[in-house]
């Protein structure tokens, strides 16, 4: 028996389908025909900012133990899947599928994948690497889907994981409101979480097991381990038929797309941690944003809460120049405005000390003296008793805001952003 790796991507459109979907559908037919499929096959966010991304700019990888013999049935399978199901009829839409037989993932397919996750890979790049490491490719139209269905493929979760068990609607119910009873997924939430999590927004109490988009799924539990996902599917009530569930093991709510660096060496469509000091006071401009800017040894940057993410703006405000910080986001770049990173987290590790000026009180009239003018001291209104410069004082003011770690609502959460319920603040 031998072991082969099948990579897919860039299936879906803006109108509907799914890579995941046709994944479950491949997995499916697979199995109907006696192969032999690894338990939880690979579903990988890739770089969240590149400008091409289909919805959820994910690619899925399956592993498959086959005989020789079965392998020209394996391969027509999985590309007969891809061409009847793939939104084929948008420009948008270039699916690519790989086939990697090697017995283990080449260190340089790894790299690969990091760098699709991470940045921005040309087909070209894709083309190349597939041939050198002797990995069968088909591209349909343009096939630009092989970038990522190599990054799939080369995705090893070294460092961290998750699990996502999809349920996905049948075909008559695709395009209608989706019928979860929310009652089942807040009794759902409060039985598995933090186990399974970002269910519910607890600001709003909306439903976010659902998606709102004309594809397959039907709902989807994200969970720290696959035995969380089944039990909460047990708890969920749908008042219309699932087709079909599959569990994929994936790099969601991990900070794979994230690049700790410095101020200097951001890029555009890169996403990253900066750790730095608060250099101008938060403001707000139209729509209810706010912008501050941050500053390392290296230089400046302006980071952005978005009105979307509602209650996080009120820990953006309250900060002050001298806070330290360390930030965790998307770098973006539009014409006319500077590099910005739009944030996703953001650790408070040090408040810095603001004091506010207390005019002398005048003992004989128990009212503080008005200033006679920068340098000039102080005189009190009522008796015209005169304070010498320095009689002030200054006063150490409360600040509204604590030290610790603060992030976006699960509605702005994109699918790569660890939640804080998966880490712990940084020593």
């Amino acid at each position: 028996m031998l072991t082969v790796r099948i990579g897919i991507d860039d299936t879906d459109s803006n109108e509907g389908m799914c890579t995941t979907y046709i994944g479950a559908v491949i997995c499916d037919k697979l199995k109907d025909q006696g192969f032999n499929l690894t338990p939880y096959p690979k579903l990988v966010r890739l770089n969240p900012n590149w400008p091409l991304k289909t919805r959820g700019n994910c690619a899925i990888s399956i592993e498959v133990t086959y005989n020789p013999s079965t392998f020209r049935e394996l391969k027509e399978i999985v590309l007969k899947t891809v061409e009847q199901l793939a939104e084929l009829k948008h420009a948008s839409t270039n699916p690519g599928v790989v086939f990697y037989l090697g017995k283990s993932i080449p260190s340089e397919l790894q790299k690969f994948s990091r760098k699709v996750i991470q940045g921005i890979v040309r087909i070209e790049d894709a083309e190349r690497l597939a041939k050198k490491i002797g990995a069968e490719y088909h591209k349909f139209k343009l096939g630009r889907g092989i970038i990522g269905a190599l990054a799939a493929i080369g995705e090893s979760f070294e460092l961290d994981s998750t699990y996502e068990l999809l349920a996905y609607r049948k075909k008559s119910y695709r395009g209608t409101k989706r019928n979860i009873d929310i009652n089942s997924v807040i009794e759902m939430d409060r039985k598995t979480y933090p186990r399974t999590f970002d269910n519910i927004d607890p600001n709003t109490g909306e439903n976010r097991i659902t998606p709102h988009t004309p594809c397959p799924i039907l709902f989807g539990i994200r969970s720290q381990d696959p035995e969380s996902t089944l039990e909460a599917l047990s708890i969920i009530k749908s008042n219309e038929p699932i087709e079909r569930l599959i569990i994929y093991k994936t790099n969601q709510a991990t900070d794979a797309h994230l690049i700790s660096t410095k101020i200097k060496d951001l890029k555009p469509l890169n996403s990253a941690i900066i750790s730095g000091k608060v250099s101008e006071t938060p403001r707000i401009i139209i729509g209810g944003h706010i912008i501050f800017s941050l500053s390392d040894s290296t230089g400046e940057i302006n980071c952005a809460a978005y009105e979307p993410t509602r209650e996080f703006r009120k820990i953006i405000v309250n900060l002050k120049i001298g806070d330290r910080v360390k930030v965790y986001g998307a770098v973006k770049k539009k014409k006319n405005i500077p590099l910005t990173l739009n944030l996703e987290k953001i650790e408070v590790q040090n408040l810095a000390e603001i004091y506010m000026k207390k005019n002398p009180i005048c003992m004989n009239c128990s009212k503080r003296a008005k200033s006679k003018g920068k340098g000039q001291g102080y005189r009190c209104e009522k008796c015209g008793k005169v304070f010498p410069p320095g009689s002030e004082k200054y006063v150490r003011k409360s600040r509204d805001l604590r030290i610790g770690s603060y992030e976006v609502p699960p509605r702005a959460r994109r699918h790569l952003a660890k939640p804080l319920i998966r880490i712990s603040p940084s020593k």
